[in-house]
C-alpha cells in the first residue's frame, strides 16, 4: 500500500470491504490487513480478526489482537479476546478477565439506572417511571400555558 491510499484510507477518502481484505488474505499481506484493522470501522476490525486469527504466532499480530481487547466496540473486543484464549498466557488472562468484571458492572449499572437518563424538572427518582413521565408533562404544560 502506498502513500496516497494510506492517506485516503486514513481520512476516509476510500473505505475498506471484506472483499478487499478477502483479497489481502490471499496474497497474504498482512501488513495491509493490520493497517484495516486499526483503521476500519467495526465489521472491518471484526473481519480482520477472523483472518488474523490463523497467524497468531507473528507477534505483529498478537500485538495488535491485545490492543484490540480494550475496542470501545463489545463485539470487536470479545473476537479478539476468542482469538487469543486459546494461546494466551497468565497476565493476558487476568487482564481478560478484569475487563470482563469491568463490563458486568457497566452493563448492571446500566440496567439500574436507564430509566433515570433524562430526569428533569423536580424528578426525584422515586416515583415509578410512568408517574414520573406523566407529572414532568404535568409541568411542561404549566410552563407553557398563557398568563391569562
Amino acid at each position: 500500500m502506498n502513500l496516497i491510499e494510506r492517506f485516503f484510507y486514513q481520512n476516509g477518502i476510500m473505505k475498506f470491504n471484506e472483499v478487499k481484505l478477502d483479497r489481502w488474505n490471499r496474497s497474504e499481506s498482512i501488513d495491509k490487513i493490520i493497517f484495516a484493522a486499526k483503521n476500519g470501522m467495526y465489521n472491518i476490525r471484526l473481519k480482520c480478526i477472523k483472518l488474523l486469527s490463523d497467524r497468531l504466532t507473528q507477534t505483529e499480530v498478537k500485538t495488535l489482537l491485545t490492543s484490540m481487547i480494550l475496542d470501545n466496540i463489545e463485539v470487536v473486543s470479545e473476537a479478539a479476546i476468542k482469538a487469543l484464549e486459546a494461546t494466551a498466557s497468565t497476565e493476558l488472562n487476568k487482564q481478560i478477565q478484569e475487563i470482563r468484571k469491568e463490563r458486568k458492572a457497566r452493563e448492571k449499572d446500566n440496567k439500574v439506572k436507564s430509566y433515570m437518563a433524562n430526569i428533569q424538572f423536580r424528578d426525584t427518582g422515586k416515583a415509578r417511571p410512568s408517574e414520573r413521565l406523566m407529572n414532568r408533562l404535568r409541568d411542561q404544560q404549566r410552563a407553557n400555558q398563557p398568563p391569562y
